[in-house]
């Protein structure tokens, strides 16, 4: 069996259409039909009922997956072993992060590391999930969490801090107290999760009476929603303290919130290039202690 075959088995698996599998793999739709039909008429088995709603695996299908995915983990381990003995300055890193943490604290550290280190070509990949290092999906996965897997390996770099914004007009026009007699607007809080009304983090707040509005789940989107004036929102203060349209809510105190973690898998620990890279993103974070607690 072709080893690339059974990786467009597995997707197909997972992901449950041929769009789906095409987007994983970084292919065209119609090569995943066609190598999936090629792949059983050489099998001579029937794996995949072909359904409106996409690919459903047949008894067959179902157990070739098992017998698959101890392929796929034999061979990730493999190439995890073998680029663990890497000790040279070169070659790709994939390292996963939040967006926010990107485009507005790490983007000049991750410049300054790939001209110190031209050899090196860092791929930034945004996601808010922990893609898998097991398997390869990346190296290096940066994450804000206060329980991070217990299967990875890596360091804890800091607490960062949130506070309440709004924008500075929002502020100057809205009514923030409890009084029902006040003649300016009340207030809302711009909503992650609405419609669910009283998250917990809103009861334990000073405006445990202000009520959710629009639903943005993506902390720059909650920016952008908080400097068009459509609310308050607990943002970090790495990223509120630095625009100058909006403003902390009074008291104006900020909070600790979560952990910084840079993580990779065991295997990886000893590859140098991504033994650089985490100690060089976790000195650029600790430089940053300031800003991340929110001490302005």
């Amino acid at each position: 069996m072709n080893w690339d075959d059974l990786k467009i088995f597995l997707a197909l698996s997972r992901q449950g259409s041929a769009r789906a599998a095409a987007d994983k793999l970084g292919l065209h739709h119609s090569t995943i039909t066609r190598r999936i039909e090629a792949f059983e008429a050489a099998q001579k088995t029937h794996l995949f009922d072909r359904l409106h709603t996409g690919y459903r695996l047949t008894a067959a299908g179902e157990a070739l997956l098992h017998s698959v995915i101890r392929v796929e983990e034999e061979i990730n381990g493999i190439e995890r072993n073998l680029l663990g003995q890497d000790a040279d300055l070169r070659g790709d890193i994939q390292v996963t992060m939040p967006d926010a943490i990107a485009t507005h604290l790490l983007m000049p550290d991750i410049v300054h590391f790939m001209d110190s280190y031209p050899d090196i070509n860092v791929k930034v990949l945004i996601s808010y999930s922990l893609l898998s290092l097991t398997k390869r999906e990346t190296d290096i996965a940066i994450r804000l969490t206060d329980t991070p897997p217990e299967h990875l390996v890596g360091r804890k770099v800091i607490r960062y801090h949130t506070a309440i914004y709004a924008s500075k007009q929002y502020l100057e026009t809205h009514d923030f107290s409890t009084d029902p007699r006040g003649t300016r607007p009340k207030p809302h809080w711009i909503g992650w999760n609405y419609p669910k009304p009283c998250l917990e983090w809103i009861q334990e707040s000073q405006f445990p009476h202000l009520k959710p509005r629009g639903y943005f789940n993506n902390v720059l989107a909650q920016l952008a929603a908080v400097k068009t004036g459509l609310g308050i929102a607990k943002l970090p203060c790495f990223i509120g303290d630095k625009e100058p349209s909006i403003t902390r809510v009074p008291p104006k105190d900020s909070l600790a919130f979560q952990d910084i973690w840079i993580l990779t898998h065991k295997d990886l620990l000893s590859t140098a290039r991504i033994q650089l890279f985490m100690d060089f993103i976790g000195a650029a974070f600790r430089s940053k202690r300031a800003e991340l607690e929110g001490r302005r």
